[in-house]
């Protein structure tokens, strides 16, 4: 017997202890809940037309069997967790109505590896959409792709405002992971973002931001950091990652929540405090000055790219105070991760730009932030985003990337110098 469980904050809830995989009935359907009528959602999940060759090698020719559904309704803290049944199909009755997050992935079994070559893939996709009423939804599972360099963690934590007398961002940090099977050379590679074009706001509504968002030739920046190094400085083999901080120095002085991240490969400095003479600083090649908090993934876009000048570009988005952003085209794009930051008790009166990129980037963000500020300021300083991890080849780490950063990515302990395994 499957469960279906309902994420609250801080902790879990078990709803159902009987429920078959396909048909959730978490009131009676029909029922209403102060006169407000409940629906019945049903989801099914296929596998990416791209990959059809590899659904039909695991006999998913009806749909993907097993698949974890996530859904949460804006506005709310309370994921619910549902599995499709043997034709990829599940029934979650008794919703109410209204915006949900919705996202679905699926990691084989070692049986099922074992029918496509000895190797565990994995699968993903996600979509935004509205409840009404009785709802269909076709959620298209993409599987993983081979990698390259790419984002692999976001320390991202800092402690309370009135601990440290104002807010210490110096501590944050980024982890980039060679997910290829040759050396990578870190050397001039941008590290991109721009959340300014992502969230919605009065004055900048969604629908006048969707031409950047939904562009299928690259992805737009404002903010970025290049590499150091003249071409063959900073190699990076198969496996290794590189640690970058906002301050590598030992933290832990300001306050014990900290990390010591003197180690780090790499810093951003320029916080007009301690700097690490030993540690080569990222070069700030953006259309603005970079401050650590586009560090912080609230409601973002995060890329990779190969050597790229961005005051170079001809691609121009301008927001509506009239300032630039700069396209960075497909073909230099090594890793793009989209985030959001779900704030429950706020969320109900905020709207939500989405989808808040073209899927050929990412097929759906990250809403990892279950644990808000409003909860526990204290618990969420120690959290990052990692990604997860999905094999072993030739001992080295292969982390997950399916194109959809709600499948990938997980909100977890901080690892920085670590690579999960």
């Amino acid at each position: 017997m499957k469960t279906v469980v309902m994420r609250r904050l801080l902790c879990v809830v078990v709803l159902a202890t009987a429920c078959e995989p396909g048909n959730i009935a978490l009131v009676e359907p029909g029922s209403s809940e102060g006169g407000v009528k409940r629906s019945v959602f049903t989801v099914r999940a296929t596998v990416a037309l791209e990959d059809s060759a590899l659904a039909d090698s695991l006999g998913w020719q009806e749909g993907v069997p097993g698949a974890e559904v996530h859904l949460l309704l804006k506005g709310t803290g309370e994921w619910i967790t549902a599995e499709t049944d043997a034709a990829g199909t599940v029934e979650i009755k008794g919703l109410l109505p209204g915006i949900y997050r919705v996202y679905a992935g699926r990691t084989l079994a070692t049986d099922e590896a074992a029918r496509v070559g000895g190797v565990t893939r994995a699968f993903g996709d996600g979509q935004t959409l509205e409840l009404k009423g009785s709802t269909e939804l076709a959620l298209a599972l993409l599987a993983d792709r081979p990698g390259s360099l790419e984002i692999s963690e976001f320390g991202f934590g800092a402690p309370p405002a009135w601990e440290t007398n104002g807010s210490y961002l110096a501590g944050m940090y980024l982890e980039v992971s060679n997910n290829a099977d040759s050396v990578i050379y870190l050397d001039g590679k941008v590290f991109g973002t721009n959340p300014a074009i992502y969230a919605y706001s009065p004055s900048q509504p969604c629908d006048m931001t969707e031409p950047a968002r939904l562009d299928s030739t690259g992805v737009y920046v404002k903010w970025a950091l290049a590499f150091p190094g003249t071409g063959s400085d900073y190699p990076l083999a198969p496996g290794e990652f590189a640690l970058v901080a906002v301050l590598a120095i030992d933290h832990t002085p300001i306050h014990p929540m900290l990390l010591d991240l003197s180690d780090a490969d790499f810093e951003i400095g320029g916080q007009d405090v301690a700097d690490n003479p030993d540690v080569p600083n990222m070069i700030d090649v953006g259309l603005a000055d970079f401050k650590p908090q586009q560090l912080f993934p609230t409601r973002s876009v995060f890329f990779l790219s190969e050597p790229v000048d961005p005051k170079n570009l001809t691609g121009i988005f301008r927001d509506i105070g009239g300032k630039p952003h700069a396209l960075v085209p497909a073909q230099y794009l090594l890793d793009v991760v989209a985030t959001m930051h779900i704030w429950p008790l706020r969320d109900a009166e905020r709207q939500w730009c989405s989808p808040m990129i073209h899927e050929r980037f990412d097929r759906y963000e990250g809403g990892l932030f279950e644990i808000g500020f409003e909860v526990d300021p204290a618990l969420e300083a120690t959290r990052s985003l990692e990604r997860h991890f999905l094999r072993l080849e030739g001992g080295r780490p292969i982390l997950m990337n399916t194109n959809t950063s709600a499948v990938d990515f997980f909100l977890g302990t901080r690892t920085p110098g670590r690579l999960p395994q």
